[in-house]
Parts: C-alpha cells; sequence; structure tokens
C-alpha cells in the first residue's frame, strides 16, 4: 500500500527539466577560457597542482577564465631543468634552477599564439621541496605575463571572427544527427567579445536546446506508454515514474504528459481502492 502511494505523489509531483545543470553550466560560458597543463609528466604531482594553481592566477589576473571544458584553446607550462645540485651538507640540500616556458595556443591545430620564458631557483631538503620553493618565487602579476595573455587572448577572438561561418554549420550538422548537446556545448564555448558570431550562436542555442528536449522527451513518453501497455498496474506506474520526471516541462506537448500522468494516477486508484 505504501508503495503505490509513493507512487501516486510522485507522478502528480510537477515535471522536472532535465537540462538544468547544463543550463546553469552554460552561465560560465560566454567567456574567453583556458584550458591549463602541465607539459612534464616527470614533475612530482605537489609541484605539478602548485604550478597548475600559478597558472590559473595568471589568466585570472589578466581577464581570462580557467576551464577544463574546452580542450581548443591551452596555456601550457613545459619545465626545463638548466641546473641540479645536491649539497654535502647534513642535512643535504637539492638546489634546482628551473626554466618555465609558458604557452598560450590552440592544442587541436597545434599551433603557439604567444609565449614566455621564466627563470627561477629553489633549494629544499628533496627534490619536491625545491621544485615547490622554485615556483613559489613565479609573481602571477609579473608584468611579462600581461602582453603574453593578452596577444593570446586578440589570437583566439581572431580565430571566432574568422571562423564562425565554419562553427555553426559543423554544430548545425551534429544538431542534424541528433548530437544537441554537443553542438550546444561548442556554441556555448564562443565568448561574448566576438559580438555577432556570439548572437548567433545564442540563438542558436535555444533552438537546438528545443529540438534536444522535444525528441528526448517523446522518447521517454513513447516509453513509458509502452511500459503501461504492458504493466497496466502498480508496478508498470512504478517504473513510468522514474521516467516522466526526466521530460523537460518547457515541451510542446507537455499537456498530454499530465493526461497520460492523471490517467495512470486514476488507475491505480481504482486498483487500490477494489483490493482495499
Amino acid at each position: 500500500m505504501k508503495k503505490k502511494r509513493y507512487v501516486l505523489l510522485l507522478l502528480m509531483l510537477p515535471v522536472a527539466g532535465i537540462f538544468n545543470a547544463s543550463a546553469q553550466t552554460l552561465d560560465d560560458f560566454g567567456k574567453i577560457a583556458l584550458k591549463v597543463q602541465v607539459a612534464d609528466k616527470k614533475m612530482p604531482d605537489e609541484a605539478k597542482i602548485m604550478l597548475e594553481n600559478k597558472m590559473k592566477q595568471i589568466i585570472t589576473h589578466f581577464g581570462i577564465g580557467s576551464t577544463d571544458a574546452s580542450p581548443r584553446f591551452v596555456i601550457e607550462a613545459k619545465v626545463d631543468v638548466l641546473n641540479k645540485d645536491i649539497t654535502a651538507t647534513a642535512p643535504q640540500r637539492f638546489s634546482q634552477k628551473l626554466e618555465i616556458s609558458f604557452y598560450v595556443g590552440d592544442a587541436i591545430k597545434q599551433r603557439i599564439f604567444s609565449s614566455v620564458p621564466i627563470t627561477c631557483t629553489g633549494i629544499g631538503t628533496n627534490e619536491t621541496k625545491s621544485f615547490i620553493a622554485a615556483l613559489r618565487q613565479i609573481n602571477p602579476q609579473n608584468e611579462k605575463f600581461k602582453s603574453f595573455i593578452e596577444e593570446g587572448k586578440n589570437e583566439i577572438i581572431t580565430y571566432y571572427k574568422t571562423e564562425c561561418a565554419q562553427i555553426l554549420k559543423e554544430t548545425e550538422s551534429l544538431a542534424q544527427r541528433g548530437k544537441y548537446g554537443e553542438a550546444i556545448y561548442h556554441l556555448a564555448l564562443i565568448p561574448d567579445v566576438c559580438a555577432d558570431c556570439y548572437e548567433q550562436g545564442l540563438k542558436l542555442q535555444s533552438k537546438y536546446f528545443t529540438q534536444k528536449i522535444e525528441t528526448e522527451g517523446k522518447a521517454l513518453l513513447t516509453q513509458a506508454k509502452a511500459i503501461w501497455a504492458e504493466q497496466p498496474n502498480g508496478e508498470g506506474a512504478a517504473k513510468i515514474a522514474r521516467l516522466i520526471p526526466q521530460i523537460n516541462p518547457q515541451v510542446s506537448f507537455i499537456q498530454d504528459v499530465h493526461s497520460f500522468t492523471n490517467e495512470i494516477s486514476a488507475v491505480v486508484q481504482e486498483q487500490e481502492l477494489r483490493e482495499w
């Protein structure tokens, strides 16, 4: 009895949207953003994390966002050990002179937009600590980074301005193949500083979002009706109750969804009364 009442309550709840999380993520787009990565795989993990954080501070300070969402545009650091010494003292001390080369570029086309080298030295009781001591010397507000970031930013803007038509064409192809989420994702990466392309992208995002929820919603409703046709009882209603909330309330056929759930509720209640 408790299970059936739970099913009825679930079916009568307002239908929830399935794109809320993605829509929230889209609010973070519209800005030029770079994926942070360190090329040196031999670097100690603790030092690597610290360098990644330094890079995030650099791009944030100069007005660029940090994201793992886009694999195309990156800020990458390559670390070269110019000199390494181990003292004969007790305890031993490790001294390392590093040259860290920072790059902003297009990872897909393997093209570098801008670069800047920084040299720093660190001393510690082990290799990891000497790395960290050296990385602490990197000042994210160093003026050397200003022109470096600005040059990379301008190249990214140029890319979106010159490739806009091709980007829109590619997203249209994705949408035609039913890959609406992927199409929306690529459109959401267009920065708002590229005004014309950004506006076109927003319109297409809305269009593909509608197509996405309509297609997915109809598939879910069809699946639910097939279950009900096979199991027109409390057990079938329980299965349907897990599907219906996945239909976005903005679909054009939402009244059909409500009519269907009302029908199920009436049948289950009637069965419940007969059993009682």
